[in-house]
């Protein structure tokens, strides 16, 4: 059996413990048994589901290569809008640049459930990889006040301080380097350059952008050349980060698609059922770390706007309705060969399933809109709307979790 595919079952522990379970990194094996001693305690499947399986998994590969092509190609036009925001700063090349950002993200967004099952398929190291070019592309939340001027701090920032070399091999070693938060790439920090705080609906204004050719009197007297004065800083800052991020999308894309044809082969080896886990192991471990673990969980503990993630350009829900299509994709759009979707075969395994997980799902969708749209009216109706969306989310995973066991049921 190869040893690329190393991940499987969560185990039983996760399954009655959420968040002990999530307390651990996605690529940490440790929570995870062993597939050959596991494949001796899960029931036979006919020849006919292992097929459908087997095909449908084969067939989510294209997908996934198509939805990577098409985040790095939503990047590397992003970086084409900034580099023409730079050589011409206009309103309405800021505005395209924004556009262009919303593009890329909602692209990129459509890959974050199959960095989850990467984490299973794919050797250790890749999946690493993987996890760390995640970090560098798209980690939140950031803190803006390292980035740049925030209201209370004018003068604060990686753009305002002149030790701070603005080098692609540099912005790279600050990335993270004392703080998981103090996000130095990726494209929520594109996305704070461009739009500001956004406080009250009032972006950045485009004199932002504009080269300063001179220092003051008093900016002379301070030492500073034009290179240091803040504008071109961070005129030079946005172009860097673009490139940064065109080259780790790409290096992402590389990551996969290495992989994929080997995995392919490698799905021929695996029993029907190994192949089921697999796949609901990535929608579980979606489910959980994504909604649950990294914003749910905590608008519950009262960090609402801390847990939206894309806050300066009010696109929270621009996110979820991303990753939510890419897995209803894969539940009900990706196909076997003759033509069976997972939800499909997901029913046969389980009446409670077939009864109430589409419904579950397109509720926890309203729900999860909503709430990250952010236009709550009050404290106790956000909390009221996170604790229906965690129940629903929750739900969903049960129904889940229910398949699992049975698959292991001897």
């Amino acid at each position: 059996m190869s040893q690329r595919i190393h991940k499987y079952l969560i185990t039983l522990a996760c399954v009655l413990s959420l968040v002990a379970c999530n307390e651990n990194s996605s690529v940490d094996s440790n929570q995870n048994v062993n597939l050959e001693a596991f494949s001796e305690n899960v029931i036979g499947l006919d020849e006919s589901t292992r097929q459908a399986i087997e095909s449908l998994l084969t067939n989510y590969l294209i997908q996934i290569d198509s939805d990577y092509s098409d985040a790095n190609d939503s990047i590397i036009v992003l970086a084409d809008a900034i580099d023409e925001l730079i050589a011409s700063p206009e309103t309405a090349n800021l505005e395209a640049a924004r556009q262009k950002w919303l593009d890329a993200l909602n692209a990129y967004e459509l890959t974050v459930l199959h960095r989850y099952f990467a984490d299973f398929v794919l050797d250790e190291t890749s999946a690493l990889s993987m996890f760390q070019l995640q970090y560098q592309i798209n980690h939140w939340p950031i803190l803006p006040g390292y980035i740049d001027y925030v209201a209370e701090y004018p003068e604060s920032g990686i753009v305002n301080d002149m030790t701070v070399t603005l080098e692609a091999a540099n912005l790279r070693q600050q990335h993270g380097e004392f703080d998981i938060n103090e996000a130095v790439t990726g494209l929520h920090v594109i996305e704070f350059l461009l739009w500001g705080e956004n406080k009250d609906g009032i972006p950045r204004q485009l004199a932002d952008f504009e080269p300063q050719l001179e220092p003051s009197a008093q900016q002379r007297n301070d030492g500073l050349t034009v290179p240091d004065l803040s504008n071109n800083r961070r005129r030079l800052l946005l172009s860097i980060l673009a490139n940064i991020a065109s080259e780790d999308i790409e290096k992402l894309r590389s990551i996969w698609s290495l992989s994929a044809a080997e995995l392919r082969r490698e799905f021929l080896e695996l029993e029907a059922p190994q192949l089921l886990l697999v796949s609901l192991d990535t929608v579980t471990s979606f489910l959980t770390e994504e909604l649950l673990v990294k914003s749910l969980y905590p608008m519950l503990n009262g960090d609402y706007l801390q847990s939206l993630p894309a806050t300066f350009s009010r696109a929270s829900q621009n996110i979820v309705s991303s990753q939510l299509f890419a897995l209803e994709r894969f539940l009900l759009e990706v196909r076997s060969e003759d033509s069976k979707t997972l939800d499909e075969l997901l029913t046969g395994f389980s009446t409670e399933y077939a009864e109430f997980f589409l419904p579950s799902f397109d509720a926890s969708k309203e729900c999860l809109v909503v709430l990250y749209s952010s236009n709550l009216g009050g404290e106790s109706e956000a909390e009221f709307k996170v604790v229906e969306c965690i129940n629903l989310v929750t739900n969903m995973i049960d129904y889940l979790e229910q398949i699992k066991i049975s698959l292991t049921s001897v």
